[in-house]
This record gives structure tokens, sequence and C-alpha cells, in this order.
């Protein structure tokens, strides 16, 4: 997986959201500032291998619904790609 500088409406909407970085299925999106945030780097890094691991569409829909479900900081693959 690809690590990328964000710019342009990426970085916007990490701005916007409050969020350092997204995991898309192709790269890795960082904040400029962030960049050398190797604990960010990690918990994205994990997050392209549940991708892997689960294929992107079933990925995405389970992670949308354990945000929904749990919370952003209680779902389930957000507490793996942290650690917990």
């Amino acid at each position: 997986m690809r690590i990328r500088k964000a710019s342009g409406l990426i970085a916007w909407i990490l701005r916007r959201t409050g969020f350092g970085a997204v995991t898309l299925p192709w790269s890795i999106y960082i904040l400029p500032e962030r960049i050398e945030d190797k604990a960010l780097r990690m918990h994205e890094l994990i997050h392209a291998e549940q991708i892997e691991r689960m294929g992107v569409v079933r990925f995405y829909l389970a992670y949308a619904w354990q945000v929904l479900r749990y919370g952003y900081r209680e779902a389930p693959l957000e507490r793996e790609a942290r650690g917990e």
C-alpha cells in the first residue's frame, strides 16, 4: 500500500473532519503535517491489512456498520487498528 501526502480535496476533507489520514483501497493519504507520525502510519497500515484480509466491500460495510453501532472510538476495526 502506497503512502502519499494528502492534498487537494482529500486534505480539505481530512482537516474538516479532524482526521490526520485516510486509508483507501489504492493508497493511504496522510496530511503533510502528520506524514512523519509513526503511530498514525501504523494505524493506517493496519486498516490497509484489514482491507486486504476482508476485501474492499466487506471492510467498508463492516466499518460503517461498526461506527454507527458502537461509535468511532469503540468500533472493533478501529480498536484493532489502535492495537487494543
